[in-house]
């Protein structure tokens, strides 16, 4: 399908992105059969028009606390052990809604758990991206949630906006879409002076207009919704924020982007590599001169004479971001050194680094250039 981006721009959509909230699934006491079988309704519709979907949803501790305390709201009183448990029982129960949804239309899906871990190890993100490249294929839909039961950090921090994001990156989508309670996003939201925004083309410059909001069994916001809609714009995938229980609301927002907020794509788009840096688990800090700052915003590698120091007990290998003296983020990249040598070698040239470490360097730099995605770029 071809849907006109409101900067007249012809964005070819092939395969979609869609995140479901828990409130799109349950509010604690009750499941939302009505609202659910639109959605799935309207998806069969456009899969019949060539567009192919994959789901990421929230919901497996609230269907869970539904599960197991029926019309009783006892999130604020579990552990986050228990809330793990509880996890592992509502999974079940989101499948199986799922599935009799999906096959009311002929259709099947597939689970599919991830954790940080997956998107941090290359290897295991590019079989998970042939994974659901195969599922596809094969005309299973997947759903895809977090892995909540072992994943203690995705409950603290609400990953599922953002892992809908990573999920459009690795799955090569050209649309991401997430379903809230809300509109779209508004300047100002829930004050007098509250605007709706319609088009957004520098995530950055609004941030500052997002309200967080907090829930007693979901975590997030606007600010996680914000985040991920610029880790998916960044890598040239638009993004739209809409109100989930607004009836036909997908087929709405295919039809001429009439609702929903829509965050525009970069106009040069990451390659494959950069995606997947973009996605890891930053494991430390550099902080650099600003030499080395203006050098890397030229787009140069990050050399170890640049380097005022650095923090985290990262390795060779991992993810780090890199800031300047300010605290101001400039980028993300692998480094070729871990933090202990970069604290031996900060400030000096690179001649310097095979005396001072006591071995051959491998690498004239700390960061790569091909290796590093600029936080204008992300």
């Amino acid at each position: 399908m071809l849907i006109t981006l409101p900067d007249k721009r012809e964005l070819s959509v092939k395969r979609v992105v869609v995140k479901l909230g828990t409130k799109q699934l349950t509010d604690l006491t009750s499941i939302n059969t009505e609202n659910i079988s639109g959605l799935v309704r309207e998806i069969a519709q456009l899969r019949k028009k060539g567009v192919e979907f994959v789901i990421t949803s929230s919901g497996a501790i609230g269907l869970g606390i539904f599960e197991l305390y029926k019309d009783k709201d006892v999130s604020d009183k579990l552990t986050l052990s228990q809330k793990q448990a509880i996890a592992g029982l509502g999974q079940v129960r989101l499948m199986q809604i799922f599935k009799e949804e999906f096959n009311r239309h002929g259709l099947r899906v597939g689970q599919v758990l991830l954790t940080h871990y997956i998107f941090d190890n290359r290897t295991s993100y590019l079989n998970a991206r042939n994974t659901l490249n195969s599922m596809l294929e094969l005309g299973i839909t997947p759903i895809i949630n977090e892995n909540d039961s072992v994943a203690v950090e995705e409950i603290k921090v609400g990953e599922n906006d953002r892992l809908g994001a990573y999920v459009s990156l690795l799955s090569d989508s050209n649309l991401y879409i997430m379903l809230s309670d809300v509109d779209g996003f508004y300047q100002d939201y829930g004050t007098s002076s509250a605007k709706f925004i319609r088009v957004v083309d520098n995530i950055g410059a609004v941030m500052k207009y997002a309200c967080k909001q907090e829930e007693n069994y979901t975590k997030g916001g606007m600010i996680s919704k914000l985040q991920a809609a610029r880790i998916a714009a960044r890598s040239g995938v638009p993004c739209v924020i809409a109100n989930g229980f607004k009836k036909s609301i997908l087929t709405r927002i295919f039809e001429d982007l009439s609702e929903g907020t829509i965050f525009l794509p970069s106009p040069s788009s990451l390659n494959y590599k950069k995606r997947w840096i973009s996605v890891k688990k930053p494991r430390g800090t550099i902080i650099v001169d600003d030499g080395a700052k203006n050098a890397v915003l030229l787009h140069k590698s990050l050399l170890a004479s640049g380097i005022s120091s650095a923090s985290g007990n990262f390795q060779y290998g991992d993810t780090v971001i890199i800031s300047d003296s300010l605290g101001n983020e400039i980028g993300v990249g692998l480094s070729n050194y871990s933090q202990k040598d970069i604290l031996l070698i900060a400030g000096r040239k690179n001649s310097e680094i095979e005396t001072i470490l006591g071995k051959e360097s491998k690498y004239s730099s700390v960061v790569h250039i091909d290796n590093m995605v600029l936080s204008d770029d992300r």
